[in-house]
């Protein structure tokens, strides 16, 4: 199993360069901050919403809204721009028709973004595929293991006696990766938990990620100090260095 690295990219400053050293293809970046501290270096700014942003923010009437919108869009753009040496207000974002999240500018480098609470997390991975879901702790997921887990895992889960707050932060950890791995489909529901299998030796087996090759996915699981769990999935393999595939296509 692959870890992510991490590294916060400071708001209140050019990020630089961009974390060192640069992720190697097909291995994940995972960058997370707050939305507080992003929104504030946002407003800071005061100037006007990117242009490609403005649409999307003028459907957004509720203020907590707006702000985490403005705030991921910065930590996006920030950490975009540091891994590819470009400036960050340059950089366009857009939508498959799904809405999966893309920069059509950067073919090479595939993203994903999730929140939970206060927190903003964004996986990158070069020449590959990658999701990420963040979770916060606590959640009685016990009651949806029959919709969430394969039978394959499910006996998994009794071979190893799990039982209460054991079984609960396992199938959370388990549901953060299958979120990830939807979200690198990039298919919106038309997969339910239940069909993703991650385990290679699952039955059940998995939709294959566009434009990856085989054997090359990659699962971590990273435990924030407040107890957030952070699902990274990723897989490499594209051709031509392209994050994009025909599956891929773009709002009208």
């Amino acid at each position: 199993m692959r870890t992510p690295r991490d590294r916060v990219p400071d708001p209140g400053r050019d990020p630089g360069p961009g974390p060192e050293p640069a992720p190697r293809p097909g291995r994940p970046l995972l960058v997370h901050g707050t939305v507080e501290e992003w929104a504030r270096a946002a407003e800071s700014r005061r100037s006007p919403p990117h242009p490609g942003d403005a649409a999307r923010l003028s459907a957004l009437r509720d203020d907590r809204l707006r702000r985490r919108f403005l705030a991921s869009r910065l930590l996006l753009r920030t950490t975009l721009g540091a891994l590819a040496d470009r400036d960050p207000d340059g950089i366009v974002l857009t939508r498959t028709a799904l809405g999966r999240p893309y920069a059509p500018d950067l073919p090479e480098l595939d993203f994903s973004l999730s929140h939970t609470g206060s927190l903003l997390a964004v996986a990158v991975v070069r020449g590959g595929r990658v999701g990420v879901d963040a979770e916060r702790p606590g959640r009685p997921m016990s009651v949806l293991e029959h919709r969430m887990c394969t039978p394959h895992e499910r006996s998994g889960l009794d071979a190893r006696e799990l039982r209460g707050t054991a079984r609960d932060a396992e199938l959370l950890r388990l549901w953060t990766l299958k979120e990830a791995y939807a979200k690198a489909l990039g298919t919106g529901l038309r997969h339910p938990p239940r069909t993703i299998g991650l385990d290679p030796a699952d039955p059940a087996g998995r939709p294959a990620l566009p434009g990856t090759l085989p054997g090359t996915l990659s699962t971590a699981t990273r435990t924030l100090p407040d107890g957030t769990v952070v699902g990274v999935v990723s897989a490499s393999g594209f051709e031509r260095g392209s994050s994009r595939s025909a599956d891929d296509e773009p709002i009208p």
